[in-house]
């Protein structure tokens, strides 16, 4: 992330699929295909059996909150106003190994809670890059 502009993500080789599914409208995580552990944010390495062989899955798209902060403070401008909620999600389909922390839309920060079924969406920020959100009370 270099200069004054919104602070966009840079795949690497071991974010390119996830950004590249993201991209298409979809999720998907990183799972070894030796133990059959799921490794978000993906790495060369299965932490559990340190096997480099994984597949990439593609997930449902939904999923619960698990945790959430309200931010106050502009942190950068486009981030967007203030309040907005930043949500722990556990995604459906990942035997609850994987969690997305993003922006929490379509809720009053006093509405959200432990448990609140969430979907995602995509905003295009770039042909490459589509960040994921998670809209609640779905």
């Amino acid at each position: 992330m270099k200069g004054s502009g919104p602070p966009f993500p840079v795949p690497d080789a071991d974010s390119a699929p996830f950004w590249a599914c993201c991209a298409r409208g979809r999720l998907s995580a990183q799972r070894c295909t030796d133990c059959g552990r799921w490794r978000h944010p993906p790495g060369e390495f299965c932490p559990g059996c340190h096997s480099q062989a994984s597949d990439w899955v593609e997930l449902p798209g939904s999923g619960v909150v698990r945790s959430w902060v309200v931010v106050h403070r502009v942190l950068h401008p486009a981030l967007g106003k203030v309040p907005y909620v930043l949500a722990e999600v556990v995604l459906d389909g990942a035997d609850g190994q994987v969690v997305l922390t993003t922006k929490l839309l379509g809720c009053q920060p006093g509405d959200v809670r432990i448990g609140l079924p969430v979907a995602a969406e995509f905003t295009p920020v770039s042909p490459e890059i589509a960040l994921p959100t998670m809209r609640g009370g779905n």
